[in-house]
């Protein structure tokens, strides 16, 4: 095991002689999510699990999926939200539960 020694000419050594732990500021915490959606493509239903840090990045990640009719995002038992549409082309948006 080494121990610290300050080093001439500067003020005590921040030595990071033994590996620290992650602090809580630094640690990721990822939420588990699933996206069912129908596919755009095939259409039939496809899920996908994913983790994310929070619903902005989980949306964020689900931005290149083929998504069709209809989808819904969840997280455990709890649906956070549905992706609706306007027909003739209008945008999508996504409506919180």
């Amino acid at each position: 095991m080494k121990f610290p020694h300050a080093i001439s000419g500067q003020k005590d050594s921040d030595c990071d002689c033994l590996p620290r732990p992650e602090t809580a500021a630094k640690a990721r915490i990822l939420t588990p999510f699933l996206l069912r959606y129908r596919d755009a493509w095939f259409g039939m239903e496809k899920r996908v699990a994913f983790e994310a840090e929070d619903v902005a990045a989980a949306l964020a990640m689900m931005e290149r999926e083929p998504i069709g009719e209809w989808a819904e995002l969840s997280s455990g038992d709890e649906v956070i939200c549905r992706r609706g549409y306007e027909p003739g082309g209008a945008a999508d948006y996504w409506v919180v539960d």
